[in-house]
């Protein structure tokens, strides 16, 4: 049985040892009420930092060199595009000249012909790349048809480039 002088003595340690831990639990109450309100603005901020890295836009991705281009490429496919003004303003037409035939992007009986020219070309075993040289007045929409074509033919590889004056 403890003595009457040590459970007094106990009993004050405990009221003090309780005293100090109220105080620390206060403290520690609160910051736990804010942890999760504080990780809810994390999170926010960081969906908001990194949102425009969420965004897919559909397309081709190309990696640019970064020496300076020089001209000429590996012997392969070569195509050439241009854009030719019609009668009517703004409705201009865009040819592909491919081993001497000339072919309308905006013919889908001409890309499918093209398309099978390529393929016939590639499966007799010439280079997979394809140098295409594209006019300034091009649309980008037409350049992009056409690579997507080429691509459909078997050909691995596309340079596009702008043709020389």
């Amino acid at each position: 049985m403890i003595s009457g002088k040590n459970e007094e003595s106990w009993s004050k340690d405990v009221r003090r040892h309780r005293s100090i831990y109220r105080f620390g639990a206060a403290w520690a109450q609160i910051l736990l009420a804010a942890v999760p309100w504080i990780n809810a603005v994390i999170l926010v901020v960081l969906l908001l930092a990194i949102n425009h890295r969420m965004v897919v836009s559909p397309g081709v991705m190309f990696d640019l060199p970064r020496a300076a281009l020089r001209e000429g490429s590996h012997p392969g496919l070569t195509a050439l595009m241009i854009s030719v003004a019609r009668d009517v303003p703004g409705e201009d037409e865009t040819f592909i000249f491919f081993d001497d035939d000339r072919y309308s992007v905006q013919d889908a009986d001409q890309m499918t012909t093209l398309s099978e020219h390529v393929k016939g070309r590639v499966s007799i075993g010439a280079n997979r790349d394809l140098l295409l040289l594209a006019d300034k007045r091009v649309p980008h929409g037409d350049v992009m048809r056409v690579v997507n074509a080429m691509r459909e033919a078997g050909v691995e590889r596309v340079n596009v480039a702008e043709k020389p004056e």
